[in-house]
């Protein structure tokens, strides 16, 4: 045994003196076919199975939008002025018709007076050319002008009596319908308000939810759909609602062309749901009971045909055809060519 070993050992030390080169290439080519199947096993895929499930399938369609109301004002004055009255201050209810503000009027009723005065001048010398008239006095063409003059003269002033009579009513400024005053420009009295100064008036009984959907996906869309809404302001709360109104027109987008689409909100709590808060409605499109579903990753489109592959043994698959029906975002019906029992393949 012991000669045995040494003769080996002898071989090898032999080849190596002769043909050491060979026995270097040939360790490397071992080790790269070694490596290489290894790699080949280590990237060789472990596929994951699943069956068929039947469950209710719901396809949502998932849009963006914001708080608002549908009653809201934004109510100035025709003209700058001096308060004198607030009838509400910033976060107060008011009443149809209240009085919400008004302005120093002693200029316009000033003016008022000096319009009457106007009138009542130009009325008396109307009523004694009528009375010259009716007197049997021969009028002539010159006459005749200046008799339309005075009444024009008569009737402009009847128009500037009309016209601040306007402008008197609108240093006075009252709420169209019940709500609450969300935006005032002063909460005191004695401040020079500008024609641009606002106040801001939301009925909360009208509050909705506004999203804009796409020109792509608005035909899906209509009146009396069942929709979720989550505020992102309140993130563990869903609000159930429904679709109620479907604007006719269209408007310019980040995305390009959409439509407004709202969703009332059952809550008139201004404090909680605030204007201008952003959040996500899931508007339901269409239901299916009891549908046969697997996973959308699992299906294979070629032209107009929709495949998956099956388990048909411990380690082989084959590529079936099947029909397919409603579709969401992770799902899908399948109509025929799988029942519950197959097992198709899920890709990692």
């Amino acid at each position: 045994m012991k000669n045995k070993l040494q003769n080996t050992l002898s071989w090898v030390k032999n080849l190596w003196k002769t043909k050491k080169w060979l026995v270097i290439i040939t360790i490397i080519i071992l080790l790269i076919i070694g490596n290489k199947f290894y790699q080949d096993k280590k990237n060789q895929p472990v596929l994951s199975f699943a069956n068929p499930t039947i469950k209710t399938l719901t396809k949502t369609l998932d849009v963006s939008g914001i708080i608002d109301a549908k009653e809201k004002v934004s109510l100035r004055f025709a003209t700058g002025g001096k308060v004198v009255y607030l009838g509400a201050k910033e976060g107060d209810s008011v009443k149809k018709w209240q009085t919400i503000a008004t302005i120093d009027q002693r200029s316009a009723l000033k003016t008022q007076e000096k319009y009457l005065n106007l009138y009542a001048k130009e009325r008396l010398d109307w009523d004694q050319t009528q009375y010259d008239i009716e007197d049997g006095t021969t009028v002539d063409e010159t006459q005749r002008r200046a008799i339309d003059k005075e009444q024009y003269d008569l009737s402009n002033t009847v128009l500037d009596v009309e016209l601040n009579s306007i402008a008197i009513s609108n240093g006075s400024m009252s709420s169209p319908f019940n709500g609450i005053l969300i935006k005032s420009p002063t909460p005191v009295t004695g401040v020079q308000l500008l024609a641009t100064d606002t106040f801001d008036i939301v009925n909360p009984e009208t509050l909705v939810f506004k999203a804009l959907v796409d020109e792509a996906d608005i035909s899906l869309v209509s009146q009396n759909q069942s929709a979720k809404i989550e505020i992102d302001a309140h993130p563990d709360e869903t609000l159930e609602t429904l679709v109620s109104y479907v604007s006719f027109q269209s408007v310019p987008s980040s995305s390009g062309t959409s439509f407004i689409v709202e969703f009332p909100i059952a809550s008139s709590d201004l404090t909680k749901y605030r204007l201008g808060m952003n959040g996500d409605v899931k508007i339901k499109l269409e239901t299916r009971e009891s549908a046969l579903t697997i996973p959308l990753i699992s299906i294979k489109e070629r032209g107009d045909k929709t495949f998956v592959d099956v388990k048909t043994g411990k380690k082989t698959t084959e590529e079936r055809e099947i029909e397919v029906g409603l579709e969401t975002d992770d799902e899908i019906e399948v109509l025929s060519g799988l029942s519950e029992t197959d097992e198709i393949v899920i890709p990692e």
